[in-house]
């Protein structure tokens, strides 16, 4: 199985920022709150996530982009949320302040010789530690499970170095250049995440846009189990449930594992409409006053909008709707509140879109069709046990059981459900009209969205029996976290058990393309960026965007025998070089070749009946002097080095 190390790095170091953060939080700032990790998450995410990719798209439309100007900017809001508009004046008093206080308790501790621990640990009772450490090692769980879920399916990826791979990584890049739309006028705000996502935790875009599918079903499992924490009476169990069921159940979810590794808009749209969907129906969660909530929803829908308009007009509208007469009352207010803030971002992007379609000279009406109609969405689900219709029949029944059970359990025992039940009939409503055939409604992204709200709906069905057992569960609160280990495992085994044959219907692809990602990580990080040059097919020109020089096959063939031999004849010759730049040879040159042909899986567009060729062209500069050596070689890829400028390429012959 062929995977890029840095795809694990990249989240390595992601989850280590994440947790550092959530240690600045609870040391500093919110030390007197109770908070887990999956309310951290959440609530920063839904916050602060949004506001980054309302950031990227404002200084792309600058001029300004770059992770220096995005970190700054951050830190500045960050400041500015902390002590509020009203005493940020005083903001340098209240540091002072805080910094002398600190800096005597300080000193009274070390006089007082207080063990390090001290230091370091939050200021938390050791019961509130616990419980903090149970969900870590839940979120753990939780993560681990849903990348090796994913992970195990890179050897049948269809969708690595693809037309659209391709065509998706030339958007990425482009953000570094100060350009937004490049191909017309479209909704590529996941995009824009991928690049900043690979800035953040120091990968290549090409790596971050292997790795975002997975990152976006890590991201939606974590969510989940927050989303029936929140709007259940379970706290452990019915979250796992759903978090489980999403990440390893594909023969009982409307997913299409074929192309399960590919990024999906709709997923990263999702990710912000959760948070959303859940604090809608309980505004307390967030601890701001309606001003903030309202600024908040205008950047998570005007986010929301720049990644997918399907996800902003047919799944969160209608949500909201429902939303405000299953709410309480007291609710009522903050529910028309952000009704306002997502008109208001609607008007937004509205006006961002119609200036930008007017510049580039496309339709708006256009562009709105084709985000509410993907064309390149589709659903096949052959490895379901039953067909789709008759899964969703079964769905339906038992998210009517439960819509009874949470009506009479409101009405009856006036228990807060309100939020739950919410949920279950925006749950019919989205299989209703996954079956309307209409022009403006994409049926296909509304069958792929039910992926992540069918989880949901388990949960809450969990939730509900456990209500019923509160009885038993009040008098086992020791055996609770042992029977959380055991669903875990009991899930996991199912899943392998009842799936496994599922799993191996499925073809391995050809392991090329994934090949070509690894190496050129790998190249990338040995030479200095625009000190070497790779001779390689068209198809891989796009990654070599601010990166190295590209030369193709053919004019490597054709030219740089000729453009080599003037070069060194006339090295020493200053004059004659910067009057023809065009015959200056990279200090390096690394030529691909690939040593198996073409086959029907194979999209790399190589023509090995050109080995022979392109060897003799390096038998011959090996013969003129340049140092000839291997680079990187396997079954698939052999990578020669030819070198022009010895020891002034490698980033490790440069440093030391």
């Amino acid at each position: 199985m062929i995977i890029s190390g840095s795809i694990l790095t990249g989240f390595a170091r992601l989850c280590l920022m994440i947790l550092f953060l959530f240690y600045l939080n609870r040391k500093f700032v919110s030390y007197s709150r109770s908070v887990n990790y999956f309310d951290f998450i959440a609530k920063q995410w839904f916050k602060y996530g949004s506001l980054i990719m309302l950031l990227v798209f404002t200084l792309v439309q600058l001029g300004i982009y770059n992770l220096i100007n995005m970190i700054i900017i951050l830190l500045t809001v960050i400041y500015v949320d902390y002590f509020g508009i009203k005493q940020l004046p005083q903001s340098v008093n209240i540091i002072a302040h805080k910094v002398k206080k600190n800096i005597f308790e300080l000193i009274k501790n070390l006089e007082l010789k207080k063990p390090v621990g001290f230091f370091l640990l939050t200021r938390s009772d050791p019961k509130e530690r616990k419980n903090r450490l149970w969900y870590l090692f839940i979120l753990s769980v939780l993560g681990a499970v849903a990348v090796y879920s994913r992970y195990i399916f890179y050897p049948f990826d269809l969708f690595s170095m693809s037309g659209s791979w391709l065509t998706d990584l030339e958007s990425v890049v482009d953000f570094d250049s100060q350009h937004w739309f490049t191909n017309g006028v479209a909704t590529i705000g996941e995009l824009a995440m991928v690049n900043f996502y690979g800035k953040l935790v120091s990968i290549s875009p090409e790596v971050a846009l292997q790795s975002m599918g997975i990152l976006e079903s890590v991201l939606i499992s974590i969510l989940l189990f927050w989303v029936v924490n929140k709007i259940s009476y379970s706290k452990i169990v019915a979250p796992l449930a759903a978090s489980l069921f999403y990440s390893v159940s594909y023969t009982i979810m409307p997913v299409n594992i074929t192309y399960i590794l590919q990024h999906q808009a709709l997923l990263l749209a999702i990710c912000f409409a959760l948070p959303a969907m859940v604090i809608y129906m309980k505004p307390g969660f967030m601890h701001s006053s309606n001003r903030n909530g309202f600024i908040n929803y205008i950047l998570a829908f005007t986010a929301i909008g720049l990644i997918d308009i399907f996800t902003l007009v047919v799944l969160v509208l209608p949500f909201m709707v429902i939303g405000l007469f299953t709410s309480g009352l007291k609710h009522k207010l903050e529910n028309l509140i952000d009704l306002g803030a997502y008109f208001i971002s609607i008007a937004i992007l509205l006006m961002i879109y119609g200036i930008a379609c007017n510049h580039f000279g496309d339709d708006l009406r256009l562009l709105i069709h084709s985000g509410l109609m993907n064309v390149s969405s589709y659903t096949y689900f052959s490895h379901l046990i039953v067909s789709y219709e008759e899964l969703m029949i079964y769905y339906q029944y038992v998210s009517y059981g439960c819509i009874l059970i949470c009506l009479l359990l409101m009405f009856w025992k006036n228990e807060k459900w309100n939020a739950a039940l919410c949920f279950l009939i925006y749950f019919n409503f989205l299989v209703i009209i996954s079956e309307i055939d209409n022009n403006w409604i994409d049926t296909d992204m509304i069958k792929l969205s039910l992926g992540v709200f069918i989880p949901v709906l388990l949960g809450i069905s969990v939730s509900i029996v456990i209500r019923f057992a509160y009885f038993i569960t009040t008098k086992t609160e020791v055996v609770k976290p042992a029977f959380a280990v055991l669903m875990i495992v009991g899930v996991l085994f199912s899943a392998y058990f009842y799936q496994e044959k599922e799993y191996e219907k499925l073809q391995r692809t050809d392991n090329i393309p994934k090949e070509i990602i690894s190496v050129y990580e790998r190249i990338t990080a040995t030479y200095f960026p625009y000190s070497y040059a790779v001779v390689n097919d068209y198809t891989t020109q796009t990654m070599s965007i601010n990166k190295h020089f590209f030369i193709h096959y053919t004019e490597f063939m054709s030219d740089y025998l000729k453009r080599d031999s003037i070069y060194f004849k006339n090295q020493k010759n200053k004059k004659f070089l910067l009057k023809h730049p065009e015959y200056v040879v990279p200090k390096s040159i690394l030529v691909f070749i690939y040593k198996k042909p073409d086959d029907k899986t194979n999209r790399i567009a190589t023509n090995c009946k050109m080995v022979p060729d392109i060897l003799q062209k390096i038998g011959i500069l090996q013969k003129r002097g340049r140092k000839v050596a291997v680079f990187y070689e396997s079954d698939l890829i052999k990578v020669y080095e030819i070198e022009n400028v010895p020891n002034e390429s490698k980033i490790d012959d440069l440093i030391f």
